[in-house]
């Protein structure tokens, strides 16, 4: 299955400046940008499937099991391979989820919880 590698890449490569600065703001509140279909199915092969996942990043770790779902784990992948997401991610824990309605939110667990 090596089509199935890095499917989303180019999706999650487009908006990396935006994410930088999503997740500086989601320290003090939740983000969400908005995709469109076409953006994953343009991409992807789950033609009747959606591409909700859920993703929690604490300290630059996953934390959750992301194995069943190629668009977060490309997301991942993104995000900890660029300086300054990386960075962000280092000593905080965020939570990356995308619905039906495709729509990514990005919340700060840490600031959440204190």
């Amino acid at each position: 299955m090596m089509s199935q590698i890095n499917l989303y890449y180019p999706l999650w490569k487009r908006y990396l400046p935006v994410f930088a600065i999503q997740l500086k703001k989601a320290l003090s509140e939740e983000q969400e940008i908005n995709f469109t279909k076409s953006d994953f199915h343009n991409l992807g092969n789950r033609n009747k499937s959606d591409y909700s996942f859920s993703l929690e990043i604490e300290n630059g770790k996953v934390k959750n099991n992301i194995s069943g779902s190629a668009v977060a784990r490309d997301l991942y992948d993104l995000l900890i391979s660029d300086a300054k997401t990386k960075e962000l991610l280092q000593g905080n824990h965020f939570k990356f989820s995308l619905g039906k309605a495709y729509i990514l939110k990005i919340v700060s667990l840490k600031a959440n919880n204190v």
